[in-house]
């Protein structure tokens, strides 16, 4: 073998793996760009399924916390005839939603005060046997 013929093999050799090798780098390329591609669509639509439950969930948040939740509990009429116990207690289960205002335990302490309230007003004209017996009844359901 003559070194021109050493040489020929040599730069054909070296030219097919090369040629090869810059053919499967692009090929793995345009794979790669798209994977990317597709990824970026699932992510546009994955940050545009989390803005509309976003959305969804600042409207419920807008509805547990209406104002006009209060209207009829807080009306005077309501209040003059059933006391303002209700109005409180509704007011401060509204400023829980929130988050930054009363504490949960806050509104049982008043929830509870309501119905012993209603306990004693519905227990108030009987006599001590009777009277126990109506409590008891109320607090197990209470």
């Amino acid at each position: 073998m003559t070194i021109l013929q050493a040489l020929l093999i040599g730069a054909l050799t070296g030219g097919l793996t090369t040629s090869g090798i810059v053919i499967g780098v692009q090929a793995r390329s345009a794979k790669l760009a798209a994977i990317h591609d597709q990824q970026g669509q699932a992510i546009q639509q994955l940050a545009g399924l989390q803005a509309t439950i976003a959305a969804g969930e600042l409207d419920i948040q807008k509805n547990l916390t209406a104002p006009d939740l209060l209207s009829e509990a807080c009306s005077s009429e309501y209040m003059g005839e059933n006391g303002d116990l209700l109005c409180r207690e509704m007011f401060c289960r509204l400023q829980t939603r929130e988050g930054d205002g009363a504490s949960q335990q806050e509104c049982e302490s008043m929830a509870n005060i309501s119905n012993s309230l209603h306990i004693l007003r519905a227990c108030h004209d009987r006599v001590t046997p009777e009277w126990e017996s109506c409590v008891r009844v109320f607090e197990s359901r209470k």
